[in-house]
């Protein structure tokens, strides 16, 4: 019996072509909650940016945030966390500071970049996000960089931060976070603190990112406009999120 559903956001509840949240899909949550279902979201975003999302006035039972690193709880109370460690922090902020890629760093509040370039419009402009303000480093750890660069570029930072991995969610962004973390940890520390069983669970998602996550729930759902790599990886490939992917899921498993 699945008691515990984790869904991705942009691509996912969240239409891959225009950000819109169809109607299926806010039908689908609310007849989940009102049968006992626990729902969660398994993201690379921020827990603040999901404030500015048309799902902000869902009431989601916990958060899996960049990708992992952050968990909260249904009051957004932290319950785990997975930072940079001090090495690659340190190498981090020499990258930050010499401003020859553009960086995100996201911090446990807050998330800013050193300097805005071509390859950060489009990418924000596919997420439907505005531009991170551009701000210096005050301190504090890391939980996650977005960087925005091709993938020669994306080596070159990658072999700097030796205990950090790399997943890309758009051709010209990439999120890095330590090797401590992922969407399955995040996932992990979500159902021991709720008490649910790895076979009770459920999760949806279109991104590199979701892989770790769709092969470790019981079933993995791929959204249609999903990477072939993100199909193999699940279970079941159901429509997009405008064509009532979400609802259709869930029917054919017979949750709703």
């Amino acid at each position: 019996m699945i008691k515990a559903i984790f869904f991705d956001i942009d691509g996912t509840l969240l239409s891959s072509t225009d950000g819109s949240f169809a109607d299926s899909a806010r039908f689908a949550l609310t007849k989940l909650q009102e049968k006992g279902i626990k729902i969660f979201i398994a993201s690379g975003r921020h827990v603040c940016e999901i404030e500015e999302q048309p799902i902000r006035d869902i009431p989601f039972d916990g958060y899996a945030c960049l990708n992992g690193q952050l968990i909260f709880n249904k009051d957004k109370e932290i319950i785990q966390s997975y930072p940079f460690n001090k090495k690659d922090t340190e190498n981090t902020l020499k990258l930050f500071k010499q401003k020859e890629i553009p960086l995100v760093l996201v911090q446990d509040k807050e998330l800013y970049i050193n300097f805005v370039n071509e390859y950060v419009k489009h990418a924000q402009d596919a997420i439907a996000t505005d531009l991170p303000p551009i701000k210096e480093y005050q301190g504090g750890n890391i939980y996650q960089v977005t960087a925005f660069s091709n993938e020669k570029e994306s080596q070159l930072i990658m072999n700097r931060l030796n205990n950090c991995k790399l997943t890309r969610w758009n051709p010209y962004g990439v999120d890095i976070i330590s090797n401590t973390g992922g969407k399955s940890i995040g996932i992990k520390d979500i159902l021991s603190y709720y008490d649910i069983k790895q076979e009770e669970t459920m999760a949806f998602g279109d991104g590199e990112n979701d892989i770790d996550m769709l092969r470790f729930v019981q079933i993995g759902v791929a959204m249609q406009n999903a990477e072939d790599c993100v199909k193999e990886a699940a279970d079941y490939i159901t429509d997009t999120s405008e064509n009532d992917g979400i609802y259709k899921a869930l029917k054919h498993f017979n949750i709703l």
